[in-house]
């Protein structure tokens, strides 16, 4: 027994994706969670074995995963502990009260058709109305490495089904927040079709985009370019020798004294230094690294409203219709309509028209925005022998300034295949002139080959996103992501599971995908248990 517990914990690294990013496409269903409710109480437990690196640092990591359960209430912790070589658990994770709070995988109460829900803690999905505002938003992106405790809370009453829902993705920020006030209001109208009409109205605000990156030392410069977070007098150093420009004798790192005229740190520490001195001594030319400061946070609000029409509802055929009419505050307005949703025999499908104006992008607030809504601008700027490295920050608003009108429509279908697995295939096709956003393709693929071995589940998902075109000959491209994962049983309570994605940043603008640094990866392969 203890040399499979070493084998497991040493040979296997944490199976992260336990408890992570599921990945959905556009089109999916909002996946309402649903909870087993008794007058008893239940328990439950998960987690994982294994051992990871932080920081040149590897530890032993054991990951628990306990719930409970009594009626309508639920409650589950991630206890997450690193054990270092003495044997030691590490302590920066249980220093501070939020350390303790972000160990709540979620507290809950009620479903969502409840007179009254709330949930608190990771959120693996979130959609408002037909995903023009949020579209499978989720808090869990970078999921457990990045922990954000989220929350929504939500009331319906019984008059024409009129409710209210708000939400966050962190407690302790507050920055992504949403709200949703939706009703019947011709439920008893006994008009036929039209008293099943139900209408909802949206809001979606990311009150900083910029709040992606951390600010440590409160100097206003990003700790993504800080050379100095942690020192708020000092961010740049132009030649990396660890001295801040500030207080640099030599900025360029050339072996000589920069000449008092040019380096103020020198003419005021030193101002007598270049009397009687050889001036071959000094150096006469500084290529200073710049970094753009932040004092005001840029946020954005979203506003929509929606609605849905049952048509046709039978136990062979259900036919929606819907729509949705979304507007970016102080940019562009977007609208969804005609659409419709179907279920026939073993097939989920949607079409529906899209027409979009300039400076408007659908599902603003999607399931990457957490990792796009903002990103790091690194200008190189050529000089005679030096190269300047300009420092900034642009966020996913940016991209509304170039975003062009268009008309399309975009298409979503979904096929079980007699319980052993299925496909979903999403396009979206875009028109109108100087388009360069317009394209996008999602495909999933989920076998479930119940009786292959002890194989439970094999899937890959592939995306590519708001893109000019769908680039096959270049399928690693700033605009798609890849996942793929592997469950194998072995036993009634254990599974080894290996998850696999990547996701791509064009860092030098190139056009192509190319180092580590251009790719955004995450593995994990391990053992989870439930109980």
């Amino acid at each position: 027994m203890k040399t499979v517990f070493i084998y497991l914990m040493f040979v296997f690294p944490l199976l992260l994706a336990a408890q992570g990013l599921q990945p959905t496409i556009p089109g999916d269903s909002v996946p309402d969670e649903v909870y087993e409710e008794s007058e008893g109480t239940s328990y439950g437990l998960g987690g994982a074995i294994g051992a990871v690196t932080m920081n040149g640092s590897t530890y032993s990591q054991v990951r628990l995963r306990p719930e409970i359960g009594v009626g309508k209430f639920g409650f589950g912790l991630d206890i997450d502990l690193l054990i270092d070589s003495e044997g030691r658990i590490r302590k920066d994770d249980w220093q501070d009260w939020q350390d303790y709070v972000n160990k709540i995988y979620f507290i809950r109460y009620g479903q969502k058709q409840d007179p009254f829900y709330f949930k608190v803690g990771c959120i693996p999905s979130y959609t408002l109305g037909h995903g023009l505002i949020f579209d499978h938003y989720t808090n869990m992106l970078r999921y457990p490495d990045v922990k954000n405790v989220g929350a929504y809370v939500g009331v319906n009453s019984p008059i024409s089904s009129i409710g209210f829902e708000a939400f966050t993705h962190n407690i302790h920020t507050n920055e992504i927040l949403a709200a949703r006030v939706h009703g019947n209001p011709l439920e008893y109208s006994g008009i036929p079709f039209l008293e099943s009409f139900k209408l909802g109205v949206n809001v979606g605000w990311d009150r900083n985009q910029l709040g992606k990156y951390t600010d440590d030392d409160d100097d206003d410069i990003p700790d993504v370019y800080d050379k100095f977070p942690n020192d708020s007098s000092a961010w740049l150093d132009s030649d990396d020798d660890g001295i801040a420009d500030n207080v640099d004798t030599d900025i360029n790192g050339t072996g000589l004294i920069d000449h008092p005229s040019i380096n103020g740190y020198v003419a005021n520490t030193y101002p007598n230094v270049a009397v009687g001195a050889d001036p071959d001594d000094f150096n006469y030319s500084i290529v200073q690294d710049q970094a753009t400061s932040y004092t005001d946070e840029r946020e954005i609000m979203i506003y929509s409203v929606d609605f849905n029409l049952p048509l046709v509802n039978t136990s062979y055929l259900t036919l929606d219709h819907y729509g949705e009419y979304a507007m970016i505050d102080k940019y562009g307005s977007g609208i969804t309509f005609p659409g419709f949703a179907a279920k026939f025999l073993i097939f989920d499908a949607k079409l529906e028209m899209r027409n979009f104006s300039d400076e408007f992008l659908p599902g603003y607030f999607d399931r990457l925005y957490d990792e796009q809504r903002s990103f790091i601008n690194v200008v190189k700027v050529p000089g005679d022998t030096l190269v300047q490295s300009v420092y900034s920050l642009s966020s996913k608003e940016d991209l509304l300034r170039t975003t062009k009108s268009s008309v399309g429509w975009f298409g979503y279908l979904r096929g079980d295949i007699l319980d052993l697995g299925y496909f979903k295939l999403a396009y979206q096709d875009m028109y109108g002139k100087d388009v360069t956003t317009g394209k996008s393709l999602w495909i999933n693929l989920t076998a479930n080959p119940h009786n292959i071995m002890n194989l439970k589940e094999a899937s890959i998902n592939y995306s590519q996103n708001n893109a000019r075109y769908i680039d096959f000959l270049e399928p690693r491209n700033a605009n798609a992501t890849v996942m793929g994962s592997v469950v194998y049983s072995i036993g009634e309570n254990a599974d080894i599971v290996g998850r696999y994605s990547e996701m791509y940043n064009d860092v030098n603008g190139d056009g192509k995908i190319r180092g580590s640094r251009e790719v955004i990866t995450s593995f994990s392969f391990g053992v989870q248990f439930t109980f």
